[in-house]
């Protein structure tokens, strides 16, 4: 039982540590944006964290009426 939750837990590491490389490499941007993409690429962000928060709040009110 010890030896299932060890490789569980050295799994995530993994998956964080694979996470947190990519989110090194790409941190900087290789481009040269202007104010406009900037805020274009700001709305769209705000616009896909609506749509999770939506998301989840449809799953939650549909779980909890039945």
């Amino acid at each position: 039982m010890v030896n299932i939750m060890e490789n569980i837990i050295n799994l995530i590491k993994g998956i964080i540590d694979a996470f947190r490389e990519i989110n090194a490499k790409y941190r900087t941007p290789r481009i040269k944006m202007t104010r406009q993409v900037s805020f274009w690429l700001l709305m769209l962000r705000l616009y896909l964290l609506g749509m999770i928060f939506l998301l989840i709040y449809k799953f939650i009110s549909v779980v909890t009426i039945h």
